[in-house]
C-alpha cells in the first residue's frame, strides 16, 4: 500500500480526471452495448489477460496516480511543458495500445479486427490508469482473479504464461 497522506492532494487534477474518466467510460459502454458485448466475452478477456500486463498495469496506475500528489510536480510539471493530466493520459494511451498489442499479437488501425471483449477490457484498463485515487488499491488484480473464479480457472495456464514462452529457439 502506497502512504501519500503526507502528501498534498492536486484537486484540481482529481476533478478533471474524474471527469475524463466518466465522459471517456461514457463513450467506452456505449460503444460496448452497441457492439452487444455480453458479460461472457469480457469476463473470457479479463480472465485470458496475462498476469504480467496485470502487473503492468498496477504499476502504471501508481505511476499515474503519483501526478496527483504535489511532491512529484517537479517531474511531471511545467519543467517539461507537459500538464499532469496529459501525462496520466499518456501513460494510460501507452498502456492501452500495450495490452492490446500483448493480448492479441498484433497492431491494427481497425476495431474490427480485434474481439470486441478484448478492446472493452483493454478500455477498463486504460480508464483504471487514468482514474484518481486508484494506485494505493490492486483492483485490477481483483478483477483479474474474480473473473478466474468465474471461469472455473480456463484460463489459468495462458494467463501464467511468460511471454518469452512461445519464442520458438
Amino acid at each position: 500500500m502506497v502512504n501519500w497522506a503526507s502528501k498534498k492532494l492536486n484537486n484540481v487534477n482529481y476533478v478533471i480526471k474524474l471527469v475524463l474518466v466518466a465522459v471517456i467510460g461514457g463513450f467506452l459502454l456505449r460503444w460496448a452495448t452497441n457492439e452487444s458485448i455480453t458479460v461472457n466475452q469480457f469476463t473470457e478477456a479479463i480472465a485470458s489477460t496475462p498476469i504480467y500486463i496485470v502487473i503492468a498495469i498496477e504499476i502504471l496506475d501508481k505511476l499515474s496516480d503519483r501526478v496527483d500528489y504535489e511532491f512529484l510536480g517537479f517531474a511531471y510539471g511545467s519543467k517539461y511543458g507537459i500538464s499532469k493530466v496529459l501525462m496520466s493520459v499518456l501513460i494510460a494511451g501507452i498502456g492501452f495500445v500495450a495490452v492490446l498489442y500483448l493480448m492479441t499479437g498484433t497492431i491494427a488501425f481497425s476495431m474490427g479486427a480485434y474481439n470486441a471483449g478484448t478492446l472493452l477490457a483493454a478500455g477498463i484498463y486504460a480508464l483504471y490508469i487514468v482514474a484518481p485515487e486508484t494506485g494505493d488499491d490492486e483492483l485490477v488484480l481483483f478483477l483479474w482473479l474474480a473473473a478466474h473464479v468465474a471461469t472455473g480457472g480456463a484460463y489459468l495456464g495462458h494467463a501464467l504464461s511468460l511471454p518469452f514462452n512461445n519464442l520458438n529457439g
